[in-house]
């Protein structure tokens, strides 16, 4: 019943995917500590990867934390998600790199918060989200509190949380939970194609990007801070190789090459 964490790399991009059929790609503490190892990797291989995937074999994505074996006498879930799971998503969120996940199926529980804490989301349209802790009697976690009140406001959260009701991912990708929802059936090809497109990008800008629109999610600055934010930023960008390639690709009519 154990998932397998699976790390490979293709020239720029890293692909770590979760692995257990029978599990339905469900996360134990075993699985969880060979998850932060591959993030681990992942970041020592910066810069020379470019771009990280995080998908999950058949299916679904990944349904959650694996219960089946879970003594409730004695779990400590404060312990489980403060000092097993939140470091991962921290570890996710603090690479410099795009992270891209790719969401076939259900996206549940732990599941969830592991997408959500990608900077970029393309789903299947008929991909399921959500946190169904009703059942068990639990409290939503994971980070998604968080989002779903950024994203679809107080009433929607507490219907999801009550009902258990699960959001596909046309409905996600309406809403902003996901960035995009496609077929199925074209998954796949779509995100092969994005992946494509973002290593030839300009890695560096990429990363102060990421850097200071999670600044913004986080604090929310005024509307004059992010301007004062955005003049900095664009100056220190500019004395970088890839502010140069780009202008003089622009001037020469050419497309750039971020190397």
């Amino acid at each position: 019943m154990v998932t397998e964490i699976r790390l490979a790399t293709r020239g720029p991009i890293a692909e770590i995917v979760l692995d257990g059929p029978e599990s339905r790609n469900a996360l134990d503490a075993g699985s969880l500590r060979a998850l932060a190892e591959a993030v681990s990797t992942v970041a020592e291989a910066v810069p020379d990867v470019r771009v990280l995937l995080i998908r999950g074999e058949g299916k679904v994505f990944c349904s959650g934390r694996d219960i089946s074996a879970v003594d409730v006498e004695t779990d400590d879930a404060h312990a489980f998600l403060a000092e097993v799971f939140t470091p991962i998503v921290q570890a996710i969120r603090g690479l410099s790199i795009p992270v891209v996940a790719q969401v076939q199926g259900a996206a549940l529980g732990l599941g969830f918060g592991l997408a959500a804490a990608a900077d970029i989301i393309y789903a299947a349209e008929d991909a399921k989200f959500g946190s169904p802790f009703a059942a068990i009697g639990a409290m939503l976690d994971s980070g998604a509190h968080h989002v779903f009140l950024d994203r679809v406001g107080y009433h929607r959260t507490m219907d999801l949380i009550v009902t258990g009701d699960f959001m596909s991912g046309a409905e996600a990708a309406a809403t902003g939970i996901v960035s995009r929802a496609v077929p199925a059936a074209e998954l796949e090809d779509f995100v092969a194609a994005k992946l494509a497109r973002i290593v030839t990008g300009p890695a560096e800008a990429y990363a102060m990007e990421k850097g200071f629109v999670q600044r913004l999610a986080d604090e929310r600055p005024s509307f004059a801070e992010v301007l004062d934010a955005e003049a900095h930023l664009q100056e220190t960008a500019r004395r970088t190789p890839d502010y140069a390639e780009g202008f003089r690709a622009f001037q020469e009519r050419r497309k750039p090459n971020f190397g």
